[in-house]
Order: C-alpha cells, then structure tokens, then sequence
C-alpha cells in the first residue's frame, strides 16, 4: 500500500524542503518507488532538483487546466511533480469552491498505487494547500527546528491535523517529529530534551544534523546522497529512512 506523507511546519526555515528531497532520495536507494510532491509556491524542492520554467506544474492541477498530476522523472523510481511561482497567486480563488479542498486526494488516488512512498513538501502556512495534502496523506512528518522557541507552533499545527482527522480523513496520525539543525550546544541538548517529554514516542531517535553539505547540495542541484554521500547529512537521512520503513 503506497504510503502518503505530508512533511509538515508551518514556520519556514525548519527543514521541510531539505528533509523531503533527501528521505525521498534515501527511501528510493533503499529500493523504494517513490514520488515527491512540491506544494509550496516557492518552488524551493523543484528548484532543487534543477526543475525550472515546467510548462506544467501542480499549478496547472489546481487551477483545473490540468487533468493529471505531471509527472517528473528525475531517477529509476524516483519522480517528482513540481510546484511554479504562480502558484500563490490562484491559492485565493480555492477557498471559495468546496471541491478544491479534495482536488490534491482525487488526483493522488489516480497514481497512487505505481509508488511505495508518496512525499509532500507542504507550504509554510496552515491554508488550503497545507489542507489538500493533509486530507490527501496517511501519516505527518513534522519539522522541528532544535532551536528557541521550537515548541511555539506546534500545537496550532496539532490542532489542524486533528481537525483534518475529525471531520476530513479519519485514517490520517502524525508518524512523527523530526529534530533538524541539531548542533553540540547546551540549548540543542535541552530543546530536544523538552520535545521528547513533551511528545514522547513521537519524536525519532534520528536527528538531523547541522551539516553545510545539505546546503550545498541544494545549492548544486543535487540531493545529498550524490552530492556528498560521506556526509552527516546523508548518514542522518539514511538513517531516518530505515527507521521510517522500521
């Protein structure tokens, strides 16, 4: 069964778009089929991946000019639908049609079952397209920061899952907290200290850590596994991949 995974924080900077390309990569060198999705009108995973100026885009899906999710290859079972900057700009005229709210799952349902793993980078905000992945996934990764003030956030975004999981997907649960941008301070120590109190089971026992080759790979295009494959970066994802499929 193909399992849907929004990669959720509605706060910017916590690791979202990093962490959606480089499990992708991981889960698909572990030998899975899997299919990223960018759902962020910044483009930042499409752009990534060396994608730009697409004549088609999840863009083109929502403003229903679009049948089909289109599809990128960019590795043996390793494909992408990439998002375009125009994408902001139709967001407003979604929430007046109630069917909108649903066109991310109906989509999703067409192709589903050609992937293991289905992995969306959500937009940094809590609005209709952050919803369209959350009604359209199985599970949530969240993003955390190991950083001040990393817990402030979190329960508006527990609050939307729940609300999601009452009235929208019943079968949606968060599969879990990842800690990225972890460093050997006194301060990383106590916030994932706090976050494994306060959430228990819920917080995986891979952090990712502060690593420049996870920047430089986006930076060259590339995720990190060919980038840098010796890095803490591609070790911590590595990891974070067998412990997801655990």
């Amino acid at each position: 069964m193909t399992q849907i995974i929004s990669i959720l924080n509605h706060k910017g900077g916590t690791g979202k778009t990093t962490t959606t390309l480089n499990l992708g990569k991981a889960l698909n060198l572990l030998g899975y089929k899997v299919l990223l999705l960018d759902l962020d009108a910044q483009a930042n995973l499409s752009q990534s991946l060396g994608i730009e100026n697409e004549s088609q885009t999840i863009t083109d899906v929502f403003s229903q000019s679009l049948n089909d999710l289109p599809v990128i290859k960019i590795g043996e079972f390793f494909h992408v639908v990439p998002a375009s900057l125009e994408l902001s700009a139709i967001e407003p005229s979604l929430y007046s049609n109630i069917k909108s709210y649903l066109l991310l799952k109906k989509k999703l349902e067409l192709i589903q079952n050609e992937y293991d793993f289905v992995l969306i980078d959500c937009p940094p905000s809590l609005g209709i397209l952050t919803q369209n992945a959350l009604i359209a996934s199985h599970e949530v990764l969240i993003t955390v920061q190991a950083q001040f003030l990393a817990l402030k956030g979190l329960e508006t975004v527990y609050s939307l899952i729940a609300s999601i999981k009452e009235n929208l997907n019943h079968s949606i649960s968060v599969l879990g907290l990842v800690i990225t941008q972890v460093n050997h301070t006194r301060l990383s120590k106590e916030i994932i200290q706090t976050l494994k109190e306060s959430f228990q089971n819920k917080v995986f026992e891979t952090p990712i850590r502060q690593n420049i080759a996870l920047a430089e790979a986006s930076l060259n295009r590339r995720d990190i596994f060919s980038y840098s494959p010796e890095s803490y970066g591609a070790i911590d994802y590595m990891n974070l991949a067998k412990e997801i499929v655990r």
